[in-house]
């Protein structure tokens, strides 16, 4: 289903109220017009209407908004990932709040509190009148604030706006305790971390939470295929415990071959992520294991496929 276009819905002179209350103060300003007021009452209201109508046809500019915090992100975090955060959709803009450290693409900066030497309250008052200004002319379908904590001129914005499930947090090396309690503010957090680390998968490796068969072991040996017991690093996961987060792992592009009874512990998988979940039966499992390995050993090259920032975004975003 098409995304939403994230608008601002709580503003004064977007309310009946206000064209109601703004048609009055005209009048007793000018009061010729008192005795026309019922009818230039209706007027403003069909206008109103029309206007409102028209606003909510409008279609969306950009995909996403990124707003980096660029004071809390470290260099190695901007070489990471901004140029490729903004690189993840066609139409994304950049917001960069501070001095970047690294050259991007941003669209618009915004000096940071310190820079301009004024207080919280006006800095705050000063980003938020910006952003909803970038909202209204970009109509995004998603805005991603990527810092440490979002500022209250962000938090204000988020109220203002529709629908919630637009906003989006990777935050950079917050506490855990504030991440938690912030983050149901938003659709969706994840730490920066998630998608600047890269990937360590090991070719031709596999895991087991058992012990395998002996028969298998050797078979799997004879074709090059090693058993390591490091679950991040592995290519292929034989796996009978439940207590995983297998999302994240088909995520990585590992392979799970797991139980009939594991999958109620599933939950929802994507279509994009099956074609790296197998479920057989303990019986079936080592035939299974050997014919799949030995046949993807045949197909693929020397390194094992990784996923870059862009990729995770898209997961995450879509």
């Amino acid at each position: 289903m098409e995304q939403e276009i994230i608008r601002i819905s709580k503003e004064a002179e977007n309310s009946y109220s206000f064209a109601i209350g703004d048609e009055m103060r005209r009048s007793l300003i000018a009061p010729w017009r008192i005795p026309i007021l019922p009818l230039s009452m209706m007027k403003r209201i069909a206008i109103h209407r029309k206007t409102q109508k028209e606003y909510q046809e409008m279609n969306s500019i950009t995909d996403c908004i990124f707003i980096f915090d660029l004071e809390k992100m470290r260099l190695s975090d901007q070489k990471l990932f901004t140029n490729q955060a903004l690189n993840f959709a066609k139409n994304c803009i950049g917001i960069g709040i501070g001095q970047p450290s690294f050259p991007a693409d941003y669209k618009h900066t915004l000096p940071t509190r310190r820079q301009l030497n004024i207080g919280p309250r006006e800095w705050n008052s000063m980003l938020e009148h910006f952003l909803l200004g970038v909202i209204r002319s970009y109509r995004p379908k998603k805005v991603v604030f990527v810092g440490k904590y979002p500022y209250a001129g962000i938090m204000s914005v988020l109220r203002k706006c529709e629908p919630k499930s637009g906003f989006y947090w990777i935050h950079v090396r917050g506490d855990a305790e504030v991440v938690r309690e912030r983050s149901t503010k938003f659709n969706l957090t994840k730490p920066l971390t998630f998608f600047t680390d890269q990937d360590t998968i090991v070719r031709n490796t596999i895991f087991f939470d058992y012990d395998p068969p002996r028969e298998l072991v050797e078979n799997l040996n004879k074709k090059g295929i090693h058993i390591i017991q490091t679950i991040d690093h592995a290519e292929y996961m034989s796996l009978v415990k439940s207590n995983y987060d297998f999302k994240g792992m088909l995520m990585k592009n590992q392979t799970l071959f797991l139980q009939p009874e594991v999958e109620k512990h599933l939950g929802f998988i994507p279509n994009y992520l099956l074609p790296n979940l197998i479920v057989a039966e303990q019986e079936n499992t080592p035939d299974l294991i050997e014919e799949v390995l030995t046949f993807r050993k045949e197909l693929v090259g020397k390194k094992s496929p990784v996923m870059s920032v862009e990729a995770k975004l898209d997961l995450w975003l879509s």
